[in-house]
């Protein structure tokens, strides 16, 4: 029943689906008087590393050196209005990549990302920096029962792409920056097609990147107002679902949903940042089908209590919770899991976005969901 693999923390970051400037907790009654344009960079790069075979049934992918070429279309912004609000100075953009894994079996990737990069000045020609990408990659190789019977690691052409990175930025001069990094990332289809365990590959690289119209970056000093301690718990209820791909007893692939209703509490502790607790239910009819073909007697309905945080990013809300099961009858998953997900808040009561659940460095699905949220005293 395991399906896809992610990385230790690969998620956490991944906060970093989305960034408006229209962040949670403008306190500034004059952001529009000192916000200035996005700063375009264009840059390229290459990366280098080594393949993580994280279970059995990838031993064949061990050894396997990954080289990749990059090309980063970046916006920063660099003004006092983006300083007030996060005390860094974030960029965000497009990341095109190219992968050649160094592995016959697992082929060759194509992939297109975004990008958030927030930006931490340690002088006037250095920075470091913490960067997180989700997007999409081509797989050139995947799992076929003929042509590539040994590839355990991927089973689709098209592949979500996640990388977590840091950095450090030195300035060369006026336009010339150059950036060095160590990056952890991650390709899977989230276990909607199996074989999926995933490839997980370290690298570190090295890109420039050229500024056309650079100006001095914004030099404030950190504010610290709480207007935040002001608000109230946030609350919120979802249905969510998604149709699970799983083999039948003929060995036909079939579609079943996967049901669900959670409920939480949200309490704004930060400037971008909150603590949860909440209670979900839901049923699997794959895990079902799942269970009758192994003639296990169980029911496919799981419930759970989480614990967790999130990031608060203006409309976007990324989150990362840890459960625990308090009824689970089958004997396929641990006790404890944990789930990231994205909202978009559309209104001040309506949401929508995607949830992954995983149990350790496995997936198990990613599910679509609808939020209804209510607030008595809020920030949005």
């Amino acid at each position: 029943m395991r399906s896809g693999t992610i990385p230790y923390g690969l998620l956490l970051l991944c906060l970093i689906c989305c960034w408006e400037s229209r962040l949670h907790g403008q306190d500034s009654t004059h952001a529009a008087d000192y916000k200035l344009k996005s700063i375009f960079s264009i840059g390229a790069g290459v990366q280098h590393g080594f393949v993580f075979a994280h279970s059995p049934e990838v031993e064949n992918t061990k050894g396997a050196r990954p080289t990749g070429v990059e090309v980063w279309f970046g916006w920063q912004r660099n003004d006092r209005s983006i300083w007030d609000l996060c005390n860094c100075f974030p960029r965000k953009g497009l990341l095109l990549a190219w992968y050649d894994y160094g592995n016959s079996i697992l082929g060759k990737s194509y992939t297109a990302a975004y990008f958030l990069e927030p930006v931490y000045r340690f002088s006037r020609n250095s920075f470091f920096s913490i960067k997180g990408v989700a997007g999409l990659s081509y797989l050139t190789n995947p799992f076929d029962s003929l042509r590539n019977p040994t590839n355990r690691s991927y089973s689709t052409y098209l592949s979500g792409y996640l990388m977590l990175g840091a950095g450090l930025w030195w300035r060369l001069n006026d336009h010339w920056w150059l950036n060095t990094s160590i990056n952890y990332q991650h390709e899977s289809n989230g276990g909607l097609k199996q074989p999926n365990k995933g490839i997980n590959w370290p690298t570190a690289g090295i890109a420039i990147h050229y500024i056309q119209n650079p100006r001095p970056y914004y030099k404030g000093i950190r504010r610290y107002h709480k207007f935040w301690k002001a608000y109230s718990i946030r609350w919120d209820a979802s249905i969510a679902g998604i149709a699970k791909r799983v083999l039948d007893e003929a060995g036909e692939s079939r579609r079943l949903p996967v049901l669900g209703l959670a409920f939480q509490g949200s309490k704004q502790v930060g400037r971008i940042s909150a603590l949860t607790a909440g209670a979900e239910i839901y049923t699997d009819r794959a895990l079902r089908l799942q269970l009758k073909i192994d003639s296990v007697d169980a029911s496919s309905v799981r419930a759970g209590v989480l614990f967790g945080h999130e990031f608060l990013l203006g409309r976007f809300i990324f989150s990362q919770r840890l459960g625990v099961y308090v009824y689970d009858e089958t004997p396929y998953f641990d006790r404890i899991y944990h789930r990231w997900g994205i909202q978009y808040r559309i209104s001040r009561h309506w949401g929508a976005g995607f949830n992954l659940q995983a149990h350790r460095h496995v997936a198990d699905f990613i599910d679509a969901r609808i939020t209804y949220s209510w607030q008595k005293n809020g920030n949005f």
